[in-house]
């Protein structure tokens, strides 16, 4: 399974920006898995508010189980100092 981070948290943006490099990247990671063409749909889901910009898996109980762990990754960094959004 492929998972990809892209850590941005020490590059000042404004909100705008930010919005604007969580869609781009959403759309590149749409457009790849879009030309797969896997045979079977997958579910797909936009966290809010947007720590992560984008879950894809087979199912959507995975892809929720996927969003808490991530979650509880996110609170372990910043509980010892690592930043990121909870």
């Amino acid at each position: 399974m492929a998972r990809f981070v892209i850590d941005l948290g020490g590059i000042e943006m404004s909100q705008d920006d930010q919005e604007a490099l969580n869609a781009e990247l959403q759309k590149v990671a749409l457009s790849h898995v879009a030309e797969l063409r896997l045979d079977k749909p997958l579910a797909i889901k936009f966290p809010r508010p947007f720590p992560w910009g984008i879950i894809i898996g087979p199912d959507f109980d995975e892809v929720l189980r996927n969003e808490q762990g991530l979650r509880r990754h996110a609170r372990i960094i910043a509980t010892f100092g690592g930043g990121g959004v909870v």
